[in-house]
């Protein structure tokens, strides 16, 4: 379930509340019922209340600012806290989304998160040619096409990979950037098996 499943008034309320939580903000339902331009503040308490027994928001009755997103919240907008960073995924299991909680092993707390934004850490000197080694992070825009010519993060046989994606009319090569590797070939037939997860957006190095 995605925030396009839910009403539009529970999806712009729980966006907003995500944004008042990443900017620091405990905001009440009088303020969101201003900025949302609702009559009542008593239309913002519905929607919270609806969200709260679906289990995306959780709200403290003793408290008048007291509304915060739980992890499910975050999920349902692909999002996760401006706080935590962007999510490093690990494995990747055959037939689990490439966002799903369960690939989560860390988060890189310094790189500014983004809707669809994860960070896949590399392994091996594949890449090397692109200044890109051993024990960096890429950080991937999910749900985006990866250009022709262009380096993204590709699922094939259920692991990650991290190449150059060159298409041809009958199959696409997926380049390393260190010529004793051969590309990976996928020829056309076997395309509705590989999952293109996105292009790269940066390269994250850790003090070492």
């Amino acid at each position: 379930m995605r925030s396009a499943e839910l009403p539009p008034g529970q999806a712009r309320i729980l966006t907003y509340f995500a944004d008042a939580e990443d900017d620091g903000r405990q905001v009440s339902r009088a303020e969101v019922a201003v900025a949302l331009k609702y009559a009542f503040p008593s239309a913002v308490s519905k929607h919270v209340e609806a969200l709260e027994r679906k289990g995306l928001l959780i709200a403290d009755r003793d408290k008048k600012r007291n509304v915060r997103l739980t992890e499910p919240g975050w999920q349902m907008i692909d999002r996760v806290p401006a706080r935590l960073g962007v999510p490093v995924v690990g494995a990747i299991a055959a037939g689990v989304p490439i966002l799903a909680t369960e690939n989560r092993v860390g988060f890189l707390a310094d790189v500014k998160p983004a809707p669809g934004r994860i960070a896949l850490q590399v392994r091996g000197d594949s890449m090397i040619d692109a200044g890109i080694l051993d024990g960096d992070y890429a950080v991937i825009q999910t749900k985006t096409e990866i250009a022709n010519g262009h380096i993204g993060a590709v699922v094939v046989d259920g692991e990650a990979t991290l190449k150059r994606v060159v298409r041809h009319a009958d199959r696409i090569e997926l380049i390393a950037e260190n010529p004793k590797y051969a590309p990976i070939v996928i020829e056309r037939d076997r395309l509705p098996l590989v999952e293109f997860v996105g292009p790269l957006c940066f390269v994250y190095r850790s003090v070492r």
